[in-house]
């Protein structure tokens, strides 16, 4: 791995925090007491919490991006943390969901998603669609942040040092620490 793939990974990872924060103070913004009414009615009882949370992460085909809006829910106090986590453990389970959507490629969609809500803050002058713009450019930026830092590891892929580095622990708590690391 070179000096370039970890200013890029660091630079994805950026993108990324950057993205959560846009969409976070999006939701902010937009947040009315209609929206976060909207959550507690979908999230109040366990099973639809987690049937939501499934729903989300198989249309938007990532866990991590449906638990990264959940966490900006629960940041902007639209939503109680204790719901969160049903929502959270549905994402888990709609990752599995996603295996079937495969074909749709959403980080190259990440682009236009992107550029759709730079343009809705750009091109009105509401404070509704620039929320809005806000929530959308940061879902892309969100995105297109996780596929630069998937794109900065792959060398690792065929590195022999950290492919034993990763799969030779006898230890399980030292692999998961290291997990948690990477993670």
């Amino acid at each position: 791995m070179e000096l370039t793939d970890f200013f890029a990974m660091f630079g994805g990872l950026a993108l990324f925090l950057y993205g959560m924060t846009m969409m976070s103070n999006g939701l902010e913004l937009a947040a009315g007491n209609k929206m976060k009414t909207i959550l507690e009615k979908l999230t109040t009882n366990r099973f639809l919490g987690v049937g939501v949370g499934a729903v989300i992460t198989a249309v938007i085909q990532s866990s991590s991006a449906t638990t990264v809006m959940t966490v900006g829910f629960v940041n902007a106090g639209l939503m109680k943390l204790e719901n969160a986590v049903w929502v959270i453990m549905g994402a888990n389970i709609g990752t599995t969901i996603t295996g079937q959507l495969i074909a749709i490629d959403i980080t190259a969609l990440a682009p236009v998603i992107a550029f759709v809500g730079v343009a809705l803050i750009a091109f009105f002058k509401s404070k509704k669609l620039d929320a809005i713009g806000g929530i959308i450019a940061g879902l892309g930026i969100l995105f297109m942040g996780m596929e630069m830092m998937s794109s900065a590891m792959v060398p690792l892929r065929s590195s022999p040092e950290f492919v034993n580095l990763v799969t030779t622990f006898e230890n399980p708590l030292i692999g998961i620490l290291v997990g948690a690391g990477f993670t």
